[in-house]
C-alpha cells in the first residue's frame, strides 16, 4: 500500500509539471530583478556593518601581529564572501575574496601589514560607497591593485612552502 500512496503524487506531480501555464519566462526574469533590487539596500547596510567590523577588528592589531585579530578578520570577510554577487555588487566580492586571501596569508606567516589591510578596506569602503564602482574600468585598476597586494604575499609562501 505504501508504495501505492507515494506513486499517486509522483503520477501527480508529474502532470502538473506536463501541464502548460504559469509565469511568463520575461515576467518571471522581471520580478526576480526587483526582488533582487528590493533586496540591494538591505544588502549594502550588511555590507556596511560588514566593513566597520573589519575596520575596527584590524585597529586592535596596532600595527603588529595578533593571531586572534588576523582569525577575527579572516572570519569576517569570508563570511561575507557571496553576498555582494548576489545583489549585483560582483567588484565587492572580489575585494572581500583579496582581503580574506591577503589575511589568509599574513596569519600563515605570523606577521602583520597594516596597510596592505588598510589598503583592502580603503578598496571596500569605496565599492560600497560607489555601489561597486559603475566605472568599469576604475573598478577593474582597483581589484587589480589589490590582487597585487595579497599576491606579494601568496608568492613569498611559495618558497618557504615548498621548503617545509
Amino acid at each position: 500500500m505504501s508504495s501505492v500512496k507515494i506513486h499517486i503524487p509522483v503520477v501527480r506531480l508529474a502532470k502538473l509539471l506536463r501541464t502548460p501555464g504559469g509565469v511568463p519566462v520575461a515576467d518571471a526574469v522581471k520580478r526576480a530583478g526587483a526582488g533582487l533590487e528590493s533586496l540591494r539596500a538591505e544588502c549594502l547596510d550588511e555590507l556596511r556593518v560588514t566593513l566597520d567590523q573589519a575596520e575596527l577588528c584590524a585597529g586592535r592589531a596596532n600595527g603588529e601581529y595578533d593571531a586572534a585579530v588576523a582569525d577575527e578578520l579572516y572570519a569576517i570577510a569570508s563570511a561575507a564572501i557571496g553576498v555582494p554577487t548576489a545583489c549585483g555588487l560582483a567588484p565587492i566580492d572580489t575585494a572581500l575574496v583579496s582581503l580574506a586571501d591577503l589575511t589568509d596569508y599574513l596569519r600563515t606567516r605570523k606577521t602583520w601589514d597594516a596597510n596592505a589591510v588598510a589598503v583592502h578596506l580603503r578598496a571596500f569602503r569605496l565599492l560600497l560607497h560607489t555601489e561597486a564602482g559603475k566605472d568599469a574600468n576604475g573598478t577593474k585598476a582597483i581589484l587589480e591593485g589589490l590582487r597585487r597586494v595579497s599576491q606579494r604575499y601568496a608568492k613569498s609562501e611559495a618558497p618557504r612552502a615548498a621548503a617545509g
